[in-house]
C-alpha cells in the first residue's frame, strides 16, 4: 500500500525551516517512552565462505539445500523501540523518562529510567536491505500490565502528563490494549500520545484501532511504515481508497497518522495531507531503529508546537542521520546533516 507523496510547497522548504530552528537551538520538552527494551546482537550471516547479503540469497541457499550457516558477530547494543525513542529525544536535549524492560547492565543512560523487568534478546542478521530479526521474547514483557508501570514509577500521573508520550511495540506487548484503557481513565493534561506499533498482524491492527479510540484526552499520533499502514487500512475497511490514510485516522480517533516511507513521510492531519520527502542518504550498517528515531523527532516536535511539515522533517532528519551510519543525532549533528542532504 502506498500513499501520495505530493505536496504544495517546494521540496526544500520544510528543511530550510528546520535548519533555521536547529541553528536557534531547541527548547526542551518532557518526553516519556514505554514499555519495551532489548539487548541487540548484530551479525553477518555466512554460508560456507560467502557472506549472505540479502533475503533472496538466504532463501536461495536454503532452497538449494544448505542447512548450516555461521553467524559472525558485529556488535552488541541496547535496543527496543522505547529505548531508541528515549535515546533520540535525550540527544535533542529533552527531559526524558524511559519506563522499559531494562534489567541488564548495558542499560546505563544519563536520563531518568525505571525498569519493569528483563529485556528481550534480539539477534539481527544484517543484509544490504531489510535486516531480519530473531527475537527471544521477554517473559516479563509478555505478562506486563499497567500495574507494573504504576509500580515502577514514583508518580505515574506525572509520567502520563508529559508533553509527549511514546507508546511502542504493540505487536509484542499483549497487555498494551488494557493498559491504554487504564491510561485513558487517568486525569491527563492531554499532550501528544505517539503510538508506534511495530510489525502489526491483521488481528493486532483491529485491536489497536479499537484501543486508540479510548485516548480522547490526548492528541493521538500514529507513526507507522507502509506495511503497518496497509494493515491498519485493511482493519479500518479503507484499503485501496484514495483517502485511506484519513480513513485510518478516523477509525483510530487520532489527531494524525504518519507513514514514514522510503521516498517521503506522509501524514493525514486535521487540516489535510502533508508530505515531506525523505533525505537522500546511503544506508550504512543498518536501518533497524531508524523508524523509532523518526517517531521521537516527530513526537517531541509536535509537543513543542511545531507545524506538521516541520515536525515530519525533523523525524526524517533523525531517521536519515541514523541510517547513514552517523548514530543518534544531536542538534548540531542534525543541522549539518540536513544542510548536506536536503532536496
Amino acid at each position: 500500500m502506498g500513499f501520495s507523496t505530493r505536496h504544495a510547497y517546494g521540496d526544500s522548504m520544510p528543511y530550510d525551516d528546520l535548519v533555521a530552528r536547529l541553528a536557534d537551538g531547541l527548547d526542551p520538552v518532557r518526553v516519556g517512552a514505554f514499555p519495551d527494551g532489548s539487548v541487540d546482537d548484530y551479525y553477518r550471516l555466512r554460508g560456507g565462505e560467502s557472506t549472505v547479503t540479502s533475503r533472496a540469497s538466504f532463501a536461495a541457499d536454503i532452497t538449494a539445500g544448505r542447512d548450516s550457516f555461521a553467524l559472525d558477530h558485529v556488535m552488541t547494543d541496547v535496543g527496543g523501540q522505547a529505548v531508541n525513542v528515549a535515546r533520540q529525544a535525550a540527544a535533542l536535549g529533552d527531559d526524558v523518562h524511559l519506563a522499559g524492560h531494562l534489567d541488564h547492565p548495558l542499560f546505563d543512560f544519563d536520563f531518568e529510567t525505571a525498569s519493569m523487568g528483563a529485556p528481550a534478546h534480539v539477534r539481527i542478521c544484517l543484509f544490504e536491505a531489510d535486516d531480519v530479526m530473531f527475537v527471544e521474547e521477554s517473559a516479563d514483557l509478555a505478562t506486563w500490565s499497567f500495574a507494573d508501570l504504576e509500580a515502577a514509577l514514583d508518580d505515574v500521573d506525572d509520567f502520563l502528563d508529559r508533553d509527549a508520550l511514546c507508546c511502542v511495540n504493540w505487536a509484542s506487548v499483549p497487555g498494551l490494549g488494557e493498559t491504554l484503557v487504564d491510561i485513558a481513565s487517568r486525569a491527563s493534561d492531554g499532550g501528544v500520545f505517539c503510538v508506534d506499533p511495530g510489525p502489526l498482524s491483521t488481528a493486532g491492527a483491529n485491536d489497536l484501532l479499537g484501543a486508540l479510540t479510548h485516548l480522547d484526552g490526548y492528541d493521538v499520533v500514529v507513526s507507522v511504515n507502509d506495511d503497518e499502514a496497509g494493515r491498519l487500512a485493511t482493519a479500518a475497511g479503507v484499503d485501496g481508497t484514495d483517502d485511506a490514510l484519513d480513513g485510518v485516522r478516523d477509525a483510530a480517533g487520532a489527531t494524525g497518522v504518519v507513514v514514514h516511507g522510503e521516498d517521503a513521510a506522509v501524514a493525514a492531519t486535521p487540516s489535510g495531507t502533508v508530505s515531506v520527502p525523505t533525505l537522500d542518504v546511503s544506508r550504512a550498517l543498518t536501518e533497524t531503529g531508524a523508524g523509532d528515531r523518526f517517531s521521537a523527532g516527530l513526537a517531541r516536535s509536535l509537543a513543542a508546537g511545531w507545524g506538521w511539515d516541520l515536525a515530519i522533517a525533523m523525524g526524517n532528519a533523525c531517521a536519515a542521520h541514523y541510517v547513514a551510519g552517523d548514530g543518534t543525532g544531536r542538534v548540531a549533528d542534525l543541522r549539518t546533516h540536513v544542510e548536506q542532504h536536503r532536496p
